[in-house]
């Protein structure tokens, strides 16, 4: 879905809700969403990026690791202080308490990161339990 030739805009509400949870001024962050991605539903509560990467570095186990991390990310955040926006297909949502469910197999994880260009459809809320 991420291939050059489609489409890789994300829907504009849902944007809005990824900016909404970078924001301190916008109450986004807490929503929970279910996202249609490849082969998968996912499903979650919004959280910010800074709020995933302490998750994140939280479950690393190896300090040498975390450290490495916490070295690439501030690189990284250096990039976009200096004003290099990121392209729409490289623009991502950030979950916790996060429910997988591909085929009949569900599977559970404490975060998630997909980029939005990948979500072909999504919904407020959590599927029932049915």
């Amino acid at each position: 879905m991420l291939t050059g030739d489609r489409d890789t805009h994300p829907d504009p509400y849902l944007e809005l809700l990824r900016l909404g949870v970078e924001h301190e001024d916008i109450e986004a962050e807490g929503l929970e969403v279910t996202l249609v991605v490849p082969g998968a539903l996912v499903t979650g509560t919004v959280i910010s990026p800074e709020a995933r990467r302490k998750l994140f570095l939280d479950e690393l186990d190896d300090y040498d690791l975390a450290r490495a991390v916490r070295t690439a990310h501030g690189r990284i955040a250096d990039d976009a202080d200096e004003g290099k926006k990121r392209p729409p297909g490289r623009r991502h949502l950030h979950l916790r308490d996060v429910t997988v469910r591909d085929g009949r197999a569900v599977h559970t994880l404490p975060s998630w990161r997909g980029p939005l260009a990948a979500v072909s459809g999504w919904t407020l809320g959590r599927p029932a339990k049915d």
